[in-house]
Protein backbone atom coordinates (compact mmCIF):
# COMPACT_ATOMS: atom_id res chain seq x y z
CA UNK A 1 0.00 0.00 0.00
CA UNK A 2 1.19 3.14 -0.82
CA UNK A 3 1.93 6.28 1.55
CA UNK A 4 0.12 9.40 1.02
CA UNK A 5 3.33 10.78 0.35
CA UNK A 6 4.16 8.37 -2.29
CA UNK A 7 0.95 8.86 -4.35
CA UNK A 8 1.52 12.81 -3.83
CA UNK A 9 4.94 11.78 -5.17
CA UNK A 10 3.74 9.73 -7.82
CA UNK A 11 1.03 12.60 -8.44
CA UNK A 12 3.43 15.22 -9.05
CA UNK A 13 5.40 12.98 -11.44
CA UNK A 14 2.46 12.52 -13.31
CA UNK A 15 1.66 16.47 -13.60
CA UNK A 16 5.29 17.45 -14.79
CA UNK A 17 5.78 14.31 -17.27
CA UNK A 18 2.46 15.26 -18.57
CA UNK A 19 3.19 18.78 -18.57
CA UNK A 20 6.25 18.20 -20.85
CA UNK A 21 4.67 15.62 -23.06
CA UNK A 22 1.93 17.77 -24.26
CA UNK A 23 3.88 19.11 -27.83
CA UNK A 24 4.19 23.00 -27.21
CA UNK A 25 2.68 25.27 -30.58
CA UNK A 26 3.99 28.13 -31.16
CA UNK A 27 2.11 31.08 -30.85
CA UNK A 28 1.15 32.47 -34.30
CA UNK A 29 -0.49 35.87 -34.22
CA UNK A 30 -3.71 35.47 -36.86
CA UNK A 31 -3.04 39.08 -38.28
CA UNK A 32 0.14 38.37 -38.67
CA UNK A 33 -0.94 35.22 -40.78
CA UNK A 34 -3.22 37.06 -42.77
CA UNK A 35 -0.69 39.59 -43.60
CA UNK A 36 1.75 36.93 -44.48
CA UNK A 37 -0.78 35.01 -46.57
CA UNK A 38 -1.54 38.45 -48.48
CA UNK A 39 2.05 38.69 -48.73
CA UNK A 40 2.51 35.37 -49.96
CA UNK A 41 -0.04 36.03 -52.92
CA UNK A 42 1.92 39.01 -53.56
CA UNK A 43 4.93 37.15 -53.99
CA UNK A 44 3.38 34.57 -56.13
CA UNK A 45 2.24 37.46 -59.07
CA UNK A 46 6.07 38.94 -58.65
CA UNK A 47 6.84 35.67 -59.11
CA UNK A 48 4.82 34.83 -62.14
CA UNK A 49 5.21 38.23 -63.60
CA UNK A 50 8.85 38.17 -63.68
CA UNK A 51 9.03 34.50 -65.17
CA UNK A 52 10.88 32.92 -62.16
CA UNK A 53 9.50 29.08 -62.21
CA UNK A 54 12.03 27.98 -59.39
CA UNK A 55 10.66 30.73 -56.90
CA UNK A 56 6.97 30.09 -58.37
CA UNK A 57 7.46 25.99 -57.36
CA UNK A 58 9.14 26.77 -54.01
CA UNK A 59 5.78 28.79 -53.28
CA UNK A 60 3.99 25.47 -53.15
CA UNK A 61 3.90 22.15 -51.21
CA UNK A 62 5.71 19.05 -52.73
CA UNK A 63 1.49 17.49 -52.89
CA UNK A 64 0.08 20.52 -53.85
CA UNK A 65 -3.05 20.02 -56.01
CA UNK A 66 -4.02 22.58 -58.65
CA UNK A 67 -7.30 22.56 -60.34
CA UNK A 68 -7.74 25.71 -62.57
CA UNK A 69 -10.81 26.25 -64.84
CA UNK A 70 -11.13 24.23 -67.94
CA UNK A 71 -8.27 22.01 -66.86
CA UNK A 72 -7.16 18.73 -65.66
CA UNK A 73 -6.43 18.46 -62.07
CA UNK A 74 -2.47 18.79 -61.33
CA UNK A 75 -1.60 16.18 -58.50
CA UNK A 76 2.01 17.46 -57.26
CA UNK A 77 4.43 19.95 -57.77
CA UNK A 78 6.11 18.32 -60.66
CA UNK A 79 2.85 18.52 -62.38
CA UNK A 80 2.28 22.13 -61.16
CA UNK A 81 5.83 22.79 -63.14
CA UNK A 82 4.99 21.18 -65.78
CA UNK A 83 1.85 22.86 -66.47
CA UNK A 84 3.61 26.39 -65.89
CA UNK A 85 6.35 25.73 -66.96
CA UNK A 86 4.18 25.82 -70.63
CA UNK A 87 3.87 29.71 -69.78
CA UNK A 88 5.45 31.86 -67.24
CA UNK A 89 7.75 34.25 -68.54
CA UNK A 90 6.12 34.08 -72.28
CA UNK A 91 3.87 36.88 -71.69
CA UNK A 92 3.99 40.27 -70.25
CA UNK A 93 1.40 39.76 -67.13
CA UNK A 94 -0.70 42.33 -65.32
CA UNK A 95 -2.12 40.32 -62.39
CA UNK A 96 -4.63 41.81 -59.60
CA UNK A 97 -5.45 39.76 -56.38
CA UNK A 98 -8.37 41.14 -54.17
CA UNK A 99 -8.21 39.11 -50.64
CA UNK A 100 -12.12 38.71 -49.59
CA UNK A 101 -11.40 36.17 -47.42
CA UNK A 102 -8.38 34.43 -45.35
CA UNK A 103 -9.00 32.52 -42.23
CA UNK A 104 -5.97 30.81 -40.41
CA UNK A 105 -6.55 27.64 -38.09
CA UNK A 106 -2.81 26.92 -36.53
CA UNK A 107 -0.81 25.56 -39.48
CA UNK A 108 -3.67 25.56 -42.21
CA UNK A 109 -4.95 28.46 -43.73
CA UNK A 110 -7.52 29.22 -46.40
CA UNK A 111 -7.91 32.67 -48.56
CA UNK A 112 -10.87 33.33 -51.26
CA UNK A 113 -9.81 36.18 -53.67
CA UNK A 114 -10.60 37.87 -56.49
CA UNK A 115 -8.26 37.69 -59.39
CA UNK A 116 -7.62 39.48 -63.08
CA UNK A 117 -5.05 38.34 -65.19
CA UNK A 118 -3.52 39.79 -68.79
CA UNK A 119 -1.13 38.22 -70.51
CA UNK A 120 0.16 39.45 -73.85
CA UNK A 121 2.41 36.84 -75.49
CA UNK A 122 6.13 38.03 -76.02
CA UNK A 123 6.37 36.50 -79.61
CA UNK A 124 2.89 36.72 -81.23
CA UNK A 125 0.87 39.83 -79.23
CA UNK A 126 -2.12 37.35 -78.74
CA UNK A 127 -3.61 38.63 -75.24
CA UNK A 128 -5.32 36.28 -73.22
CA UNK A 129 -7.64 37.70 -70.18
CA UNK A 130 -8.83 35.87 -67.35
CA UNK A 131 -10.98 37.08 -64.24
CA UNK A 132 -12.78 34.98 -61.42
CA UNK A 133 -12.49 33.72 -57.92
CA UNK A 134 -9.65 31.76 -56.25
CA UNK A 135 -9.44 29.90 -53.49
CA UNK A 136 -5.78 28.59 -52.28
CA UNK A 137 -5.27 26.31 -48.58
CA UNK A 138 -1.80 26.96 -47.30
CA UNK A 139 -0.13 24.90 -45.08
CA UNK A 140 3.07 25.78 -42.79
CA UNK A 141 5.81 23.76 -42.94
CA UNK A 142 8.31 23.81 -39.88
CA UNK A 143 10.65 26.40 -41.22
CA UNK A 144 7.20 29.04 -40.41
CA UNK A 145 6.91 29.78 -43.96
CA UNK A 146 3.45 29.14 -45.43
CA UNK A 147 3.10 27.15 -48.86
CA UNK A 148 0.08 26.59 -50.96
CA UNK A 149 -1.07 22.83 -50.59
CA UNK A 150 -4.69 23.58 -52.91
CA UNK A 151 -5.08 26.02 -55.42
CA UNK A 152 -8.72 26.34 -57.00
CA UNK A 153 -9.54 28.82 -59.87
CA UNK A 154 -12.67 29.10 -61.11
CA UNK A 155 -14.81 31.49 -62.95
CA UNK A 156 -17.56 33.36 -61.51
CA UNK A 157 -20.36 35.43 -62.98
CA UNK A 158 -19.57 38.34 -60.45
CA UNK A 159 -15.75 38.79 -61.38
CA UNK A 160 -15.25 39.87 -64.71
CA UNK A 161 -13.64 42.57 -66.95
CA UNK A 162 -15.57 46.23 -67.90
CA UNK A 163 -16.78 45.62 -71.04
CA UNK A 164 -14.40 47.98 -72.08
CA UNK A 165 -11.98 45.99 -70.94
CA UNK A 166 -13.37 43.03 -72.25
CA UNK A 167 -12.00 40.89 -75.47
Amino acid sequence: MMSKLSVRMAAAVFVVATVFAIPVQAHHDEAHDQQAIREHGDRWIELYKAGDLDGLMALYEPDAIVTLHDQPGLFGRDAVRAYFSQSVGMSDVTFELDHEHIEVNGDIAHAMAKYWLTAVNKENGYVYKDAGRSLLIYRRGDDGQWRIHVDIDQTTPDVVWPESDAQ
